[in-house]
């Protein structure tokens, strides 16, 4: 081989391992912003849950409380409400596209 074709793969091999260290080098450094952003939105949660803990406690008397069940079992049956009708509507779905399905084979 001669010098200069010696000199041009060298200098290829270099580059393309530069190349490669510096896709490791970003990759590392995403993987490394992405966790910060997962840190501080993890502590900006836990920060609110503290703080909706210590309103909570303003609301230690037994008015409060009955107050908030109610709020919360007419929450649930309001619910309760929706989901029958949601699951008879997915139900008639279905059935329709039994039926549009066993047309489209028999024919």
């Amino acid at each position: 081989m001669k010098n200069s074709t010696k000199i041009k793969a060298t200098l290829l091999l270099t580059s393309l391992a530069c190349a490669a260290g510096a896709t490791a080098a970003l990759v590392l450094l995403q993987k490394k912003r992405e966790e910060e952003v997962y840190h501080e939105a993890e502590l900006k949660a836990m920060d609110e849950l503290e703080e909706m803990m210590r309103d909570d406690s303003d609301c230690a008397s037994c008015a409060c409380a009955e107050e908030c069940a109610a709020v919360d079992d007419a929450y649930q049956d309001s619910f309760d409400e929706q989901a029958p009708e949601a699951d008879e509507e997915a139900e008639e779905e279905k059935t329709e596209e039994k039926a549009s399905e066993e047309a489209a084979t028999e024919e």
